[in-house]
């Protein structure tokens, strides 16, 4: 995940990202997660400590967000994992990161409700 991402990162500063090269990158990261919401889990913590590395780009961490989300790489429980684990040596960063993707996770509740209620 962080090697694909990273790679993926054109020019930090900017946050463009090379989207064909993530498409071409899902196939194996499917793979490799396995729908296994652990791996996914920490595939999502790894993507954090990027974004750390990185200085936290402004909405770097919500495009790869969708980006795994679209692709089916990463699934709702995963990601709703991530939002609330009180794992001690995940923190570093995870507040600003969280805040980043503020937006991913509105949506993501809104679209449950409504999914919920059809």
């Amino acid at each position: 995940m962080t090697a694909v991402c990273e790679a993926a990162a054109k020019d930090n500063t900017k946050c463009r990202v090379d989207m064909a090269l993530i498409q071409k990158s899902l196939p194996v990261l499917l793979k490799y997660l396995n729908s296994d919401t652990e791996q996914q889990l920490h595939a999502l913590q790894e993507l954090k400590a990027l974004i750390v590395t990185l200085d936290h780009p402004p909405n770097l961490l919500g495009i790869f967000f969708d980006c795994m989300y679209d692709g089916d790489v990463i699934s709702e429980d995963a990601f709703y994992k991530f939002g609330t684990s009180k794992d001690q040596a995940e923190q570093l960063g995870k507040g600003v990161a969280l805040k980043s993707v503020t937006a991913f996770f509105t949506w993501l509740r809104e679209a449950e409700q409504e999914s919920e209620e059809n």
